[in-house]
C-alpha cells in the first residue's frame, strides 16, 4: 500500500530547501527562460505552454509543472495568490489558502504553498512555488501521492536556473485541464469495466477516454469537455484545436495531412505520421471530431498509414465507433436515484401574413430509484402548453426489478405489465450514465445520471 504525505513532515522537507544541489548528471536542457536538468526517471509530457514531468511507479505518482513566465505583479504574495486561485483553487475546489513559506532562492523571491487535495477519488498533495523578480513571475506546481517525491521536487526546483532578461511578455496560462496522472485503468467506477465486442474491437473506460483497441490499432474516444470546447478561439479551426490537446502533447508528428473535401455536414480531420513520446514507437495517428451534444474528438492510433486506411478509408468511417462507449450493467453499478429530463417547443406562423400563431412546448422529467433489496421505483412528470395553456401529467411505479449484463426488468408497469429495457452504462468523465430504451416501445427510452 501506497504511503500517503503527512503534512507535517512534508512542510519541513518542502519548505526547509535542501542546501545541496542535487546533480542528475545530464546535459542542460532548456525551456522558456530556464535552463535545468531532467529530473532521472521522469517521462516529458509536455513541452509547450508548460514543462511537465511525471513519474508513475505502481500506484504512487508525481507531476512536476513549470510553467512559462510571464509579467506580473512586483509582490510576491500576490503573484502567489493569483497562481494558487488559477492551479489549486479553481481546478480542485480548495476553499482555504494554505500557510506559506517564503525564500529567496537563485536571486528570485519565493512563496511556496502545499494542501491536500483530490480528484476522481485519488489523494494528493498540491504544492505551488511562485517565483517573483522585479515584475516577472514564474510558477512551479507539483502534484505526488508519496512523501518520498517531496525531496525529489525540492533538489530538482533548486537546479532550475531561470534568466529574467530572457523574458518575453506572455498572457497569464489557462489553468490545466488534468492535473493528475491520466491512466488507461478503470476510473469509470464501472464494475464490467471491458466490452469485447463480435467484430474484435475491446474497450475499457479511462480517465479521459474510452480506450478501444484491436490487432494494434488504438483509438480514443474523447469524453465532452464542455469548458475544453468554450475555450477554443473563434479564429483557430477544430481539427487545429483539438489536435494540439489530443494529438501533439503526446506524438511528434510529420506530414500533418486535413481533410479538404468539400462535404456537408463538414468533416473535421486531420492525420500524420507519428512517433509516440514516451515510446519513441513510430505509427500513425489521426483525429476526427464529431459534433454530438458537444465535441466528440476521436483519436485513431495505427501501425501505419496502409493498416489505418485498409480499416478507415474515409473520415466518417471512424464516427461509428462512437457507439463502442458501452458496457454492460450490474446491479452494484446502477443502486442509487437516476435523474433524466427532455423537452422541446415549436412557434407558429401564418404561411399567408407571417403573423405569430402562438407556440406549443412540452418538457418532463424522469426518475428512477434503484434499492438493495430488489425493488425500485420511479416517477415521470410533464407539463405541455399550447398556445398559453398548460397542462400537466405524471405517473408513478413501484415494484421489483432484475439485471442481465444488457437488460433491466421492472414489474408492475403500464397496467401492472413487467417491463424488460435494453440497458447498457456509457462512460464520461469522472463516472458514467444509464440508458434504457424499452424492449416494445423504443420510443419510450431514457438517458439518465446518477443524483445519489
Amino acid at each position: 500500500m501506497q504511503k500517503m504525505v503527512n503534512m507535517k513532515s512534508y512542510s519541513i522537507l518542502f519548505f526547509l530547501l535542501m542546501l545541496s544541489k542535487f546533480s542528475f548528471g545530464q546535459q542542460k536542457k532548456s525551456f522558456d527562460i530556464f535552463s535545468y536538468s531532467e529530473p532521472a526517471g521522469f517521462i516529458l509530457k509536455e513541452q509547450k505552454q508548460r514543462l511537465l514531468y511525471e513519474l508513475r511507479e505502481g500506484s504512487s505518482f508525481c507531476q512536476i509543472h513549470i510553467w512559462a513566465a510571464q509579467q506580473g505583479s512586483s509582490d510576491p504574495a500576490a503573484n502567489f495568490k493569483t497562481d494558487w486561485d488559477h492551479f489549486a483553487t479553481k481546478p480542485y475546489k480548495l476553499t482555504d489558502m494554505p500557510t506559506t513559506q517564503t525564500e529567496k532562492q537563485n536571486g528570485w523571491e519565493v512563496v511556496t504553498g502545499a494542501s491536500q487535495a483530490s480528484m476522481n477519488e485519488i489523494s494528493f498533495i498540491i504544492a505551488v512555488s511562485t517565483f517573483t523578480q522585479n515584475d516577472i513571475s514564474w510558477c512551479a506546481v507539483s502534484i505526488f501521492n508519496d512523501e518520498k517525491y517531496a525531496a525529489v521536487i525540492d533538489k530538482f526546483l533548486l537546479g532550475v536556473k531561470a534568466d529574467s532578461r530572457k523574458m518575453v511578455r506572455k498572457k497569464t496560462p489557462d489553468a490545466p485541464q488534468n492535473n493528475i496522472p491520466v491512466s488507461n485503468n478503470n476510473t469509470s467506477g464501472i464494475t464490467k469495466s471491458t466490452t469485447n465486442f463480435e467484430d474484435g474491437w475491446a474497450a475499457t473506460p479511462a480517465y479521459d477516454y474510452v480506450k478501444v483497441t484491436k490487432a494494434g490499432t488504438e483509438l480514443r474516444l474523447y469524453y465532452i469537455d464542455k469548458a475544453l470546447d468554450d475555450a477554443r478561439p473563434s479564429t483557430v479551426d477544430a481539427p487545429e484545436y483539438y489536435w494540439s490537446k489530443y494529438v501533439e502533447p503526446y506524438f511528434n508528428v510529420s506530414n500533418v495531412q486535413k481533410w479538404s473535401g468539400v462535404q456537408y455536414p463538414v468533416i473535421y480531420h486531420m492525420q500524420a505520421n507519428g512517433i509516440e513520446k514516451n515510446t519513441g514507437k513510430s505509427l500513425f495517428v489521426a483525429i476526427k471530431i464529431v459534433y454530438n451534444g458537444g465535441a466528440r474528438p476521436i483519436v485513431v492510433i495505427a501501425p501505419n498509414q496502409s493498416s489505418y486506411q485498409q480499416q478507415f478509408p474515409h473520415p466518417n468511417d471512424i464516427d461509428p465507433m462512437l457507439n463502442s462507449n458501452r458496457f454492460a450493467v450490474t446491479a452494484k453499478d446502477i443502486i442509487g436515484t437516476w435523474k433524466g429530463s427532455g423537452g422541446g417547443g415549436v412557434e407558429y406562423y401564418n404561411v399567408y401574413s407571417g403573423t405569430y400563431a402562438g407556440m406549443s412546448a412540452m418538457s418532463s422529467t424522469d426518475e428512477f430509484t434503484f434499492n438493495n433489496n430488489g425493488t425500485y421505483r420511479s416517477t415521470y412528470r410533464s407539463a405541455s402548453m399550447n398556445n398559453g395553456g398548460t397542462q400537466f401529467g405524471g405517473q408513478d411505479y413501484k415494484g421489483n426489478f432484475s439485471v442481465a449484463d444488457w437488460s433491466i426488468t421492472a414489474t408492475n408497469r403500464y397496467k401492472g405489465k413487467t417491463t424488460k429495457f435494453n440497458a447498457q452504462l456509457i462512460a464520461v468523465k469522472n463516472g458514467f450514465l444509464l440508458y434504457l430504451s424499452d424492449v416494445d416501445n423504443s420510443s419510450m427510452n431514457y438517458t439518465l445520471f446518477k443524483s445519489k
